[in-house]
């Protein structure tokens, strides 16, 4: 009996095994078309209509998912490695090119995306500079584009003893690993290099992730050189000892106006605040959400925050300095002001 239920046993992870190995790239490869389908569709129109936004609000948004970068390379690698459905890019060449230049466009976009926010969040590079250096991305790869199909282009034919050679292959069983189309391999190792780049890219990426924010300090100092725009520290009406305090923001380039950013950093509930510059209003009433708002304003001044309607639990927000990094935490009663003196550097 016992051998019995051990075979049994046995029998099944025999079928198990197997189908978790075939059903988990099937599961996982459905689970990302269903998360990230605006950017697997629309790859690079989506993050150059993203980078504009950035541009024309001035606020920082959320990186493109990395791990959709990585997983369309090795769908293109693959389908170049598999050989029957690299049968559909013989039939159809001008398939290769495409999604090439539609994989190489979206690293370049990815990279410009990146800049740009690191200009809008902590202002890394001036507006100038990082509108230059994403161009600059793109111009560089495109001109890598246009050498590369110069040097290996699709179009040329194949000769007909390279296709004798390939068939004779294919009839007497072989894995017919060489294409019909001409430079094949070359195509194939421009995606396997670019699948690497991406990689190493990811991890540059990762590594310049801002740690998670420790919530115990923030609450007692209130301010921040960590933060990210935008940064969630509750996800319910909290205060955990947040208290109404007035700031100077030292450090700031005498005579040049600078970007200041607003959110919620606590529960959305219709917040609204007004926003005053050496007593003189810039924005009468101000919804606050957990997406900045950007306004800029001049150096030296007073900026003032007066609470102007309150749902309940606190009235509290985020201010971020991004030319000093500097992110602070507070709250405001309705009718009540905080104040933030804009200091300029000695």
């Amino acid at each position: 009996m016992k051998n019995s239920n051990a075979s049994s046993a046995a029998g099944l992870g025999c079928l198990v095994v197997p189908l978790i190995i075939v059903l988990s790239p099937i599961l996982f490869f459905i689970y990302m078309i269903d998360t990230y389908k605006k950017e697997i569709f629309f790859g690079p129109l989506y993050i150059i209509y993203a980078s504009i936004k950035v541009l024309v609000l001035e606020v920082p948004a959320s990186n493109f998912p990395y791990g959709v970068l990585l997983f369309l390379g090795v769908i293109l690698y693959g389908s170049m490695m598999i050989p029957k459905i690299r049968a559909l890019y013989d039939e159809l060449p001008v398939l290769i090119p495409f999604l090439q230049m539609c994989f190489l466009t979206l690293i370049a976009s990815i990279i410009g995306f990146y800049i740009l926010n690191a200009w809008a969040d902590n202002q890394t590079y001036s507006k100038v500079e990082a509108v230059l250096l994403t161009v600059t991305t793109f111009v560089l790869m495109r001109l890598f584009m246009s050498y590369w199909y110069y040097s290996f282009p699709i179009s040329s034919k194949v000769t007909r003893e390279e296709e004798q050679d390939i068939q004779a292959i294919r009839v007497n069983g072989g894995s017919a690993s060489q294409s019909l189309l001409p430079h094949g391999s070359m195509h194939k190792n421009l995606v396997l290099f670019a699948l690497i780049f991406v990689f190493f890219l990811t991890m540059f990426f990762l590594g310049n992730i801002p740690p998670a924010l420790d919530t115990n300090k923030l609450m007692k100092e209130q301010i921040s050189r960590e933060a990210a725009a935008g940064a969630i520290l509750f996800h319910g009406e909290e205060k955990n000892g947040i208290q109404a305090k007035n700031f100077e923001v030292p450090g700031l380039n005498r005579s040049v106006s600078t970007r200041m950013l607003i959110w919620d950093y606590n529960l959305e509930d219709n917040d609204k605040v007004q926003i005053l510059v050496d007593g003189k209003p810039i924005h009468d009433s101000i919804v606050l959400t957990h997406t900045p708002v950007a306004f800029t304003v001049p150096v030296p001044s007073v900026i003032t925050i007066k609470g102007i309607h309150d749902q309940g639990g606190g009235l509290t927000y985020a201010v971020k300095f991004p030319q000093t990094k500097y992110t602070f935490f507070n709250i405001v009663a309705v009718n009540g002001v905080n104040t933030y003196t804009l200091m300029p550097a000695p």
